[in-house]
């Protein structure tokens, strides 16, 4: 992670362990799971993740936005997504009917790239099934002859 995420890092930190000495949060498995979340705000998404750690811990599926606003100018996408791996999701840049595997696909020019975009992610151990169609269509995308990925050159 880079010096700013590692300090947001830091902060949710801090302000975990003095929430935990006043009141102890309810155990994680009484806790619901969660099939889709959801995060959209505005430039702020890659915050909202580090601070979920817990949250991530039962979640299914998660969708957020990635682009060049907000926190985004300091933060990576790069970062976002390593994090999510780390904890067990695979991501992909999300369109309609396309999606484009972004975990594990190492291009630099992928992770540097910012437009407006869509990143679904699913935990392949909590939703196999998801993960497989996910997958599925994923390769079709790569299949598709008339499918041009939008890589704006600078």
């Amino acid at each position: 992670l880079d010096d700013h995420a590692r300090n947001v890092t830091k902060k949710y930190v801090k302000e975990g362990e003095k929430r935990n000495r006043h009141q102890q949060p309810p155990q994680s498995s009484s806790l619901p799971v969660i099939n889709f979340l959801s995060i959209d705000v505005e430039g702020h998404d890659f915050d909202v993740i580090l601070g979920a750690a817990q949250t991530l811990k039962r979640t299914e599926c998660l969708e957020f936005e990635y682009n060049w606003m907000g926190m985004w100018t300091k933060q990576t996408l790069k970062d976002a997504v390593t994090l999510l791996f780390d904890a067990g999701f695979t991501c992909y840049f999300a369109g309609t009917d396309k999606l484009w595997r972004i975990t594990d696909c190492f291009v630099e020019d992928l992770y540097s790239f910012r437009t407006w975009s869509n990143v679904a992610c699913v935990h392949a151990e909590r939703v196999p099934e998801i993960a497989v169609k996910m997958e599925s269509i994923f390769k079709r995308t790569l299949a598709d002859k008339n499918f041009k990925p939008y890589i704006k050159k600078e």
